[in-house]
């Protein structure tokens, strides 16, 4: 069994903490906080919409930012530049979702994409925008 050793002090400090934790536990163990008393300096909660994080834009087209997405983890910088066919075979070798093989398919047969920015522009779906 190995000994686990603390970054940020020594063994010994570790007991006296671990023995300060005891101390408290035997004291305040026993008592629980009474739900019925509220802070008074506290304000109430308030939550956002299920799903939207602060700072979202409304309207977002989530199906497309994932499709995006699962675009980019199949696909990397040397797969471009590359035709539909080139694409549909190295997404087909990688595993890919059925989904995204049917929306490749989709691309005209003789269109060739530079990029992954290029082949997300042509796919319809939404291009991330960087805050510069």
């Amino acid at each position: 069994m190995s000994e686990q050793i603390s970054g940020t002090h020594g063994p010994a400090e570790d007991d006296a903490i671990k023995q300060q934790d005891r101390r408290e536990l035997q004291e305040h163990g026993t008592e629980w906080p009474d739900e019925d008393a509220a802070d008074e300096g506290e304000p109430d909660a308030v939550w956002a919409e299920e799903g939207r994080f602060a700072g979202q834009p409304p309207g977002e087209d989530w199906a497309g930012v994932e499709l995006r997405s699962d675009l980019a983890r199949q696909l990397d910088r040397t797969d471009f530049p590359a035709t539909r066919a080139h694409l549909l075979e190295t997404l087909t070798d990688r595993g890919a979702d059925q989904r995204l093989l049917d929306l490749v398919s989709a691309l005209p047969a003789r269109a060739r994409f530079a990029s992954l920015a290029e082949l997300v522009r042509a796919l319809g779906l939404p291009v991330e925008h960087r805050p510069t």
